[in-house]
């Protein structure tokens, strides 16, 4: 069981006490745990699950309706919900998405539902899908007038860090951070590993080895969603290795600057990648206008360390493989999706008012020189600005004096300073922050 789910429990909770009938849409990328959630949500309760395939509109109703043990037609569908009588009937319609794109009129079978059962037997409709940058995108226009039967959105997104670290509670929190650099926050690939394996052999059995459960998931993600999939591999690669701007993935690749911001924005939309943009600050001319960043967490693994190096998968084991060209880069890998982790542990002590001064959107600032990893103001303008340093065994002075170079070139006055480390501090640096309250060191035990 995978907690951390209280609020959007609650939300469904709310919607299922209203008076009346409604139609939700739940929806959030594959594996973050949608249905998981439902299911926690419906037991006690009179619900209908069905799961929609890619089938043909004659096929998915007759499939319905076998699942119903009533006649293929939606009518008999439809009666057969109903003719159960309780406080509210919940119906599931799972990865609906199907139902919509091969049938002119499922949604509208689905309003007659609502329209049906308003008077005699509630019903709390949810449609859930994977397909979410088509929820977002596509879904209002392909379905017309049902959309303004839609009562309510909810959007199942990516699990905690914070979660992560209760789920596997049995190992360190740098272990913890190895799992989330990783795998990020989708329980589906959490169950992959194996809690009484390390995290080196976990990512060799369950990523590395080819008949690990994860071994080509990256690859079958990008194919499953996008057409033109060398195009896309070849935009990721370039960007695992290191090349964050337009330009330079356009000079690498050859491929056109327009062609590279049509794919760019595609991968946007399924989340795979993100643009980061920096806090507006006066020393905006000294700032970096926006980079590009893989923002899924086991693409980004696979392209970074796998991808580059599948020749020599052939002829290697995973443990050779993991120790040649994994092993002595996966903390600087892991340092970016560290960031933020350090932003939520903000952003969750802010929300509980532990930070010195309440702050807006907790950002970050990206110099042409330098970077802050963590920039945030009060509406009286006193500012929280903080460094995260994963990748280092000591955080040292040095690193401080760092952080200041890179606010004078941003032109921010920081009146509290915090800085995360993945390893410790030199004395000087706890020497001050005994002295200076302004100061604030947080370790990996303090996350």
């Amino acid at each position: 069981m995978i907690s951390g789910r209280a609020n959007e429990t609650k939300y469904l909770e709310n919607c299922y006490n209203r008076e009346g009938s409604q139609m939700l849409v739940v929806y959030g990328r594959e594996g973050v745990g949608k249905t998981s959630l439902l299911m926690d949500f419906v037991t006690g309760k009179e619900y209908d699950y069905y799961l929609a395939r890619s089938v043909s509109e004659k096929e998915q109703l007759s499939l319905i309706a076998g699942e119903m043990e009533c006649e293929s037609s939606y009518d008999a569908v439809i009666s057969k919900i109903l003719s159960v009588h309780c406080r509210k009937k919940i119906v599931i319609i799972d990865e609906f998405h199907h139902a919509v794109k091969n049938s002119q009129s499922f949604m509208d079978e689905m309003v007659q539902l609502l329209h049906r059962s308003w008077d005699n037997q509630p019903v709390l409709l949810i449609l859930c899908s994977s397909a979410f940058s088509w929820v977002e995108n596509d879904m209002v226009s392909q379905i017309g007038q049902a959309a303004y039967e839609i009562t309510g959105f909810l959007k199942i997104k990516e699990l905690s860090f914070l979660d992560l670290v209760r789920y596997f509670s049995g190992y360190s929190t740098r272990d913890c951070m190895s799992i989330y650099g990783v795998l990020g926050g989708v329980p589906r690939l959490w169950k992959a590993f194996d809690k009484s394996l390390s995290v080196e052999e976990n990512i060799i059995r369950a990523i590395i080895q080819k008949d690990g459960p994860l071994h080509g998931q990256a690859l079958f993600e990008i194919s499953e969603r996008l057409r033109e999939p060398a195009v896309y591999h070849t935009i990721i690669s370039r960007m695992a290795a290191g090349e964050d701007k337009l330009n330079d993935i356009h000079a690498s690749t050859g491929f056109s600057r327009a062609k590279i911001s049509v794919y760019l924005k595609n991968l946007m939309e399924l989340e795979i990648t993100e643009k980061v943009y920096s806090v507006d600050v006066k020393g905006r001319d000294n700032a970096r206008k926006g980079i590009y960043r893989i923002k899924n967490h086991l693409i980004a693994f696979w392209f970074t360390f796998v991808f580059p190096h599948l020749s020599a998968l052939e002829f290697m084991d995973g443990k050779e493989f993991y120790d040649a060209y994994v092993a002595d880069s996966l903390r600087h890998f892991e340092a970016p999706f560290f960031k933020d982790v350090c932003r939520e542990f903000m952003s969750l002590m802010n929300r509980s008012g532990a930070l010195p001064i309440p702050v807006g959107d907790i950002g970050c600032w990206s110099g042409k020189t330098g970077d802050i990893d963590i920039l945030a103001s009060a509406n009286d303008g006193r500012t929280i600005a903080g460094v995260c340093c994963w990748d280092k065994d000591t955080v040292t002075f040095e690193d401080f004096e760092w952080l200041e170079f890179c606010l004078k070139q941003a032109k921010v006055s920081a009146d509290y300073i915090y800085m995360f480390t993945g390893g410790g501090f030199d004395d000087r640096l706890l020497d001050m922050a005994d002295n200076d309250k302004s100061l604030k060191l947080i370790d990996p035990n303090m996350l």
